[in-house]
């Protein structure tokens, strides 16, 4: 009884109906002779006639719900899994070039056990806080220490000034936040819902970020009396233009909870696609005679194209990077558009929470009928 309990309360969840509903569960299951309106009415009532997609709920949900948690952790696994076997190379990266590079020049002892420490307790809270909410233990700490560490990461490192590292570590404290509030019980229901509304605000700040690269683009495009040039130009400009505009809409929705749900998938399916065609890490190297070879030429070539709008610390310039270190950006990077996704799937299966404009958002669509 307490198996159907929760996957009843599961199938609620991804159907945006409040957890009380009852009544509205049970419409899922019950004959109706109204006449499918939508197209995927139409489609959820087609699959229904072959299987039963009441019983597929029960038997993925919880598979789901692991899998988006697992997208969204992804980073916090890959950033912990290649910390710990650099771990003196990113202490002295922290204090030659981090937050404690102005204490270095007089006292350097310091200065390493401090880096030491930090990194040591960011690495503990990564790989255990990481651990802990894909199995759903202890998340109320767990998801405190992968939100601190976020916040911490870019003061560590000294990277404050690199607005697409903040304005992505903020998109990541969202998704967490939005985990927080499904997890984590105990907190109450305004506490739980003003955590939802938080994460909420916050996952779009990445896509605010690009807006703003979108805007810079449109307002400084280059004068010319070629012609070709001009429509080349123009035709640039329009399409930043759309771009800003796009993005603003989707940012707008997302944040007010207004059709989050469908836009979250639709933006979670656009960003995994933009981020293997854009980050494909595991193109650039291979296993050759027990050693791990890349492929530099394509390596340095996508520093001008796919990495060409990658945040750099100010001090080092593209052409400074050996092949490894343009990989590990890759990588980086998309690990990070992964769990950016996982983030918007979390938001599109558990809705935007009681403070929106639209918090009884429906997903999917309810069918007439599910055979047990």
């Amino acid at each position: 009884m307490k198996f159907h309990t929760e996957n009843k309360s599961i199938e609620i969840a991804l159907r945006g109906l409040p957890d009380s509903s009852t009544d509205e569960l049970d419409a899922l299951v019950m004959p109706s002779t109204k006449k499918p309106e939508r197209f995927t009415q139409r489609l959820m009532l087609s699959l229904d006639e072959h299987m039963s997609v009441k019983l597929l709920m029960r038997l993925w949900g919880p598979r789901l719900e692991f899998f988006v948690r697992l997208m969204l952790l992804s980073t916090f696994f890959d950033d912990s899994l290649h910390t710990a076997p650099q771990f003196f190379e990113h202490t002295k990266k922290i204090g030659e070039q981090g937050c404690l590079k102005w204490l270095a020049a007089t006292s350097p002892e310091l200065v390493d056990i401090i880096a030491t420490v930090a990194l040591g307790i960011g690495l503990l809270a990564q790989s255990l806080g990481s651990i802990c909410l894909l199995a759903l233990l202890q998340p109320d700490g767990a998801t405190k220490a992968l939100i601190g560490w976020t916040i911490a990461q870019p003061v560590l490192y000294a990277q404050l000034s690199n607005v697409e590292f903040v304005a992505e570590s903020l998109s990541l404290a969202g998704g967490l936040l939005m985990l927080r509030a499904h997890l984590v019980s105990e907190q109450g229901w305004h506490t739980g819902a003003r955590t939802q509304l938080l994460g909420r605000l916050l996952l779009p700040a990445v896509y605010l970020y690009h807006a703003g690269l979108f805007l810079f683009s449109a307002l400084t495009s280059d004068e010319t009396s070629n012609l070709a040039m001009y429509f080349s130009s123009l035709s640039m400009f329009i399409v930043n233009t759309v771009m800003l505009v796009g993005l603003v809409i989707i940012s707008t929705l997302v944040a007010a909870g207004l059709k989050s749900r469908f836009v979250a998938v639709l933006l979670a399916i656009v960003n995994l696609g933009f981020v293997f065609y854009q980050y494909p890490f595991f193109r650039f190297i291979w296993l050759e005679g027990g050693e791990w070879k890349y492929d530099e030429e394509k390596l340095y070539n996508s520093m001008d194209n796919s990495m060409s709008q990658v945040a750099l610390p100010t001090d080092i310039s593209p052409s400074d990077l050996d092949p490894f270190q343009i990989y590990n950006l890759h990588r980086y990077y998309f690990f990070l558009g992964l769990s950016t996704s996982g983030a918007l799937l979390l938001l599109a299966q558990f809705g935007p929470g009681e403070i929106a404009l639209q918090k009884n958002e429906i997903l999917l669509p309810l069918v007439s009928r599910a055979q047990d």
